[in-house]
């Protein structure tokens, strides 16, 4: 390559350079500071799911002494700080029930509510919703309750709010509409499950079918 080509090829570089070179240092720069943003999300993530695990790991400690009141901060400790945690919907549940226990119904619907909506999985939120419509129908909220139990967010409950909704016909005298929901709720328990017993006890309860 003689001196000329060099030239030109330098003078070529020089203009490519002029054209892109910020773009491509911009890009190297968000690059990399992506990278270590992505790094320190990951690791804020980890941290708070640890310091979460480990909380609610404390908060299981002090109800086995039988500190209910050391539990009770612990749980809501963890909601507060780390809501988006798979543990803070379990937290909210202990919670409601330690308030139910107190008497403190009032709370224990705002826990049970919460969990409800924020619980992180369905197995959670599902079962925030069958123990506060449960909770409204001792209270006498019968429409409130079996609206909770007309739900169509129930995958893997589907026998519990079947029960649930032939409990709600049942206390309103709607002894026919009860005894559907039980004969669902007992076809969609699995195979030899014990509780069938329980079922047909209630479908026993109700008596001969009446005409409508």
């Amino acid at each position: 390559m003689d001196a000329y080509d060099s030239d030109v090829q330098l003078e070529h570089l020089k203009g490519w350079w002029n054209r892109y070179g910020n773009a491509l240092i911009l890009g190297i720069t968000l690059g990399i500071a992506g990278l270590v943003g992505a790094n320190y999300w990951f690791r804020h993530r980890a941290l708070s799911s640890d310091a979460a695990s480990s909380l609610y790991d404390v908060m299981l400690g002090q109800m086995l002494q039988k500190n209910m009141t050391a539990a009770s901060g612990d749980g809501q400790l963890l909601i507060s700080h780390y809501p988006s945690s798979p543990y803070a919907g379990n937290a909210a549940l202990i919670l409601a029930r330690l308030s139910m226990e107190q008497g403190d119904i009032s709370s224990a619907e705002a826990r049970l509510r919460w969990a409800m909506k924020h619980g992180r999985g369905g197995g959670v939120r599902n079962a925030a919703r069958l123990r506060l419509a449960r909770l409204l129908m001792q209270q006498g909220k019968l429409d409130a309750a079996l609206k909770l139990a007309g739900t169509a967010d129930h995958a893997g409950f589907m026998s519990d709010y079947d029960e649930l909704r032939g409990d709600i016909f049942a206390a309103q005298g709607k002894n026919n509409e009860a005894r559907q929901a039980y004969a669902a709720s007992l076809a969609a328990l699995p195979a030899g499950s014990p509780y069938a017993t329980v079922l047909r006890m209630k479908l026993d309860d109700l008596g001969p079918e009446t005409g409508k």
